[in-house]
Formats: structure tokens, sequence, C-alpha cells
């Protein structure tokens, strides 16, 4: 009994599943920079978020420092989004 018949359906099964199912993220998750988002929608209100807390932690600064403490990367973010919203 030869082994080559065993041996070619063994290639083949491994090549099918390599193309159709290997690497394919089956579990409909989109992956970002490691974060993990549902939709795109969750993917767009976790960046709104992010960008929201970031605004926040600067005017913060500004309350209890004044403007002048301001990076100017910080003042940056705050034109950025001014200008967006």
């Amino acid at each position: 009994m030869s082994l080559m018949p065993f041996i070619s359906i063994a290639v083949i099964a491994v090549f099918v599943y390599v193309v159709f199912f290997a690497g394919k993220n089956n579990s409909g998750l989109s992956k970002r920079s490691g974060k993990k988002y549902y939709t795109i929608d969750d993917e767009f209100n976790a960046k709104k978020k992010e960008k929201q807390e970031k605004v926040d932690r600067i005017l913060e600064k500004i309350n209890a420092k004044g403007v002048e403490s301001l990076t100017s990367q910080e003042k940056a973010i705050l034109d950025e989004y001014s200008s967006s919203n």
C-alpha cells in the first residue's frame, strides 16, 4: 500500500484549511492597536471618548494652573478639537 494518496490528500486538506480558515477573525471583532471593537460605531465612540477625556484633562489643567501652563502640544490638541466641533 502506497502512502502517496494519503499524503496528497493531507497536503490538500492543509492547503484548504489555510486558505479558507486560518488568519480569519472568526469572532467578528475588529482589532486595531490591541484594542477590541465590536462595530465601527463602537470604534468611533471609543476614539471620541478618548479624545474628549484628553481635552477634559487639559481644561482641568487650565482651571488649576491657567492657560500659560499649557504645552504647545496641548494647545494644538485644543485647537484641533475646537475646529472639529
